[in-house]
């Protein structure tokens, strides 16, 4: 579904990707690990439009999408939660949600609302509260729930678990799983909690320095510590 070729990338004039080649199977979670600074936020946002590429091309169901605008992106079924839980904190939850659904009909809005109060039923009952006053774990509910409202095929997630207790960091990952099985969208996610995200991915790609160190299956390494300490040291 997605596909990136040859892709150098940074900020300024400091590179921060050379070369990366990747794909993201459609139906399936794929994560990408690796030490913090190695550039996996920055590949995320280079394939959703935020900062440019410099070098290479990326791909949505064959289509050249290289250097599109997010809302081009969005209206085309690719969708990005970034990191830290961001929700709008002085507006509702359900107007949120709305912002999500900006470019729905009313009918196919209401559809895909119906869906997120199925998945987040805690999100329903507190439609009207102001989102700031929502709990991290609310929040990250809120966030992912936004990005779903579009009904994308493709779903970029940024380190979802950052600053989730460990039992919310669990429901998060079975919330993937649904997302992904139920819900049928394509996942790409970048994801610090590691041994949490080789459980639920599909396959998994390590960036050190920049570079992708490793491609494969994560049952190849999830119990392998000697490889899992090489690709982050």
């Amino acid at each position: 579904m997605l596909e990136i070729k040859g892709l150098d990338t940074g900020y300024g004039k400091k590179q921060i990707l050379y070369g990366i080649d990747l794909e993201a199977v459609t139906g399936k979670i794929t994560a990408i690990i690796g030490p913090n600074g190695s550039g996996k936020s920055t590949l995320l946002k280079a394939a959703f439009g935020l900062i440019p590429v410099w070098q290479g091309r990326v791909f949505f169901r064959q289509s050249d999408i290289t250097n599109k605008n997010s809302k081009f992106l969005v209206q085309n079924g690719i969708t990005f939660v970034p990191q830290g839980n961001r929700v709008f904190d002085e507006m509702s939850v359900l107007e949120n949600l709305e912002i999500g659904g900006l470019y729905l009909s009313k009918k196919q809005f209401q559809i895909e609302l119906e869906k997120i109060w199925q998945l987040f039923p805690e999100l329903k009952k507190r439609k009207k509260q102001n989102s700031g006053k929502l709990s991290g774990g609310e929040k990250q509910q809120l966030s992912l729930g936004r990005a779903l409202m579009p009904d994308p095929t493709l779903l970029l997630m940024d380190e979802p678990s950052l600053g989730l207790s460990p039992k919310l960091v669990s429901q998060m990952m079975n919330h993937l799983q649904k997302i992904n099985r139920e819900f049928g969208k394509t996942i790409l996610i970048v994801e610090q909690k590691v041994r949490e995200v080789l459980e639920v991915c599909h396959h998994v790609y390590s960036i050190k320095l920049g570079k992708i160190a490793y491609s494969g299956k994560p049952e190849i390494i999830k119990n392998d510590k000697d490889k899992l300490r090489e690709l982050f040291l």
